[in-house]
């Protein structure tokens, strides 16, 4: 078993303890979901930083890039990541930030070869996640409703503009007009300036985080089931579901608000603050908070001022209170603000560079800075780490960014493919079986077999919604604490019922089987109306006072 090797760089003003990692890559998955084969037909930002997340946390992922130019990012450059020290390479900083732990395969399913290459791949895959325009796949015979009934154990995500009904459905999307067109751009920027746009892809980024979230949930879905299913996440609808507490001001009332630039629209003062020197953030974000920010201040007096001394007063009358408090905190260089108001617990904080992000010394206790060997590069280079921490199945980072197609052959191979059929599809360019100069270390992939479902939704109905009332009527740690009236044979019998959910992790049929018998059980047929009469006639749960 390798191990990861810890190196420690010299530059690091605030301490020499808090370095980032050198990642040795090709060690073995460690995160919750090693075992996960992950087929990655997406490109640019959304569908990436998915699957990136969930190579991460310990997916296999396999990146089917087009062959020779591969994804579209690897041109979103400059910068470039640097080979060695004033050294450009060829790796776009923008691929880097979302493509590592990754298997690169180059297919060009344009051509009906190469298709067969993906269904190939898809018979041992988990899930399958797709970026391209609504229906943009299925004229490769790679849509859900084309794959579905041929491979229904997988689980198929599509992050999309718009998502795969409604009228604009069709429409391509990119981050800028999903921001203009979910409404944030008019809530951000000054009251008398231009609608703004944000500094970061946001809806890329929380369309892919969505689309990890669905599947996860598909995932346990499946565990009950047996079934995948088609997850389908349009940024527009969760740009809209980001309004969050935004989308309920405008809805309680059916009034357009007024931008208020860095301010809140609800709490005053939760906003940028002028300093003597600069600015900082302060989030007095209730009355408590902004009484110890007037001790600070050494104004007390403003308590007793019925425009400042509640919330709501303060902002009713936020065009003299925000004025006041601006003219308070111009007094004293930020630093006199981010120490006393700390020490009085009011929310404050600087506003950082990015490269006083990177040197904070609990950004780097944290790895949120990591470094990884790249082949043919003379120095590691610092990448972004991951956010999820878990206390037994910790992420790593097995794999740089790869180049395009570098693990064509390998994956092929281990798909059972011969070195014959490897070179005539790449003679066809159905493929590319590229080769480096700086080879990377072989990782090979884990043994999977293609799983054969037999459950259909034509067949019994054991699953789903049953499943659920099953475990929460029979699981002792959801009654306890309840006073439960219910007959015991059928307790019995739902207990019997429950020990097929706990044990149906992998094939829910064989395990009702096992407890049952036999699935030519007569009981089998009533078992659904069985199930409805317990609940609606013998299981009574009431509250009990402890």
């Amino acid at each position: 078993m390798a191990v990861m090797s810890v190196l420690r760089t010299s530059m690091r003003r605030f301490s020499p303890t808090l370095q980032p990692h050198v990642r040795c890559f090709a060690a073995p998955a460690t995160g919750p979901l090693s075992g996960l084969r992950v087929l990655d037909l997406s490109r640019i930002l959304a569908g990436p930083s998915a699957t990136q997340m969930l190579a991460d946390m310990g997916a296999e992922v396999i990146k089917v890039e087009a062959p020779k130019s591969g994804d579209d990012t690897r041109r979103y450059a400059p910068p470039f990541l640097q080979k060695g020290p004033e050294e450009d390479s060829d790796v776009a900083a923008y691929y880097s930030s979302c493509n590592r732990n990754k298997y690169s395969v180059a297919v060009d399913f344009k051509k009906k070869e190469g298709q067969e290459v993906v269904r190939h791949l898809l018979e041992t895959s988990d899930v399958v996640i797709e970026n391209f325009k609504a229906g943009g796949l299925a004229k490769y015979g790679l849509g859900y409703d084309q794959l579905k009934d041929e491979f229904p154990h997988v689980i198929y995500c599509s992050i999309t503009g718009f998502g795969h009904s409604g009228p604009y459905s069709k429409r391509p999307a990119y981050d800028m007009l999903i921001q203009a067109m979910g409404g944030s751009m008019s809530l951000t920027g000054e009251p008398d300036g231009a609608p703004m746009k944000t500094g970061l892809s946001l809806f890329d980024l929380t369309a892919g985080l969505h689309g990890v979230i669905g599947i996860l949930a598909a995932l346990r879905n499946k565990h009950v089931t047996g079934m995948g299913q088609h997850v389908d996440i349009s940024m527009l609808d969760v740009a809209v579901s980001l309004l969050a507490n935004q989308g309920m001001n405008y809805l309680a009332k059916k009034q357009r608000q007024k931008r208020v630039g860095n301010n809140h629209p609800n709490v005053v003062p939760y906003q940028v603050m002028p300093a003597a020197d600069g600015h900082f953030i302060l989030t007095a974000s209730n009355n408590d908070q902004f009484e110890r920010f007037c001790k600070v201040a050494g104004e007390p007096q403003l308590m007793e001022d019925e425009r400042f001394n509640t919330m709501k007063a303060r902002v009713v009358h936020r065009d003299v209170v925000t004025p006041k408090l601006n003219e308070i905190t111009s007094r004293h260089p930020k630093a006199f603000w981010l120490e006393n108001l700390e020490k009085e617990m009011v929310g404050c904080a600087p506003i950082l560079h990015l490269d006083e992000v990177f040197d904070d010394p609990h950004v780097q206790s944290r790895e949120m800075e990591i470094q990884m060997n790249l082949p043919g590069f003379k120095e590691p280079v610092s990448l972004i780490g991951s956010p999820m921490k878990f206390s037994r199945t910790k992420v790593d980072y097995r794999m740089p960014p790869p180049r395009v197609g570098e693990h064509t052959e390998q994956i092929l191979t281990e798909a059972g493919m011969s070195m014959e059929q490897i070179m005539e599809l790449h003679e066809v360019g159905a493929i590319d079986n590229a080769k480096y100069e700086h080879a990377s270390p072989h990782r090979p992939l884990a043994k999977k077999q293609r799983k054969v479902v037999s459950v259909s939704d034509s067949h019994y109905e054991f699953k789903g919604n049953t499943w659920g009332f099953i475990s929460s009527v029979t699981d002792p740690s959801v009654l306890q604490g309840f006073d439960v009236d219910v007959e015991d044979e059928d307790l019995n019998e739902l207990e019997t019922l429950s020990g097929v959910l706990r044990s149906s992790i992998e094939d829910p049929t064989d395990s009702f089987v096992k407890v049952r018998g036999s699935m030519e059980d007569p009981d089998l047929d009533d078992l659904e109306q069985q199930l409805r009469a317990t609940r609606k006639n013998t299981v009574r749960v009431t509250t009990a006072k402890p």
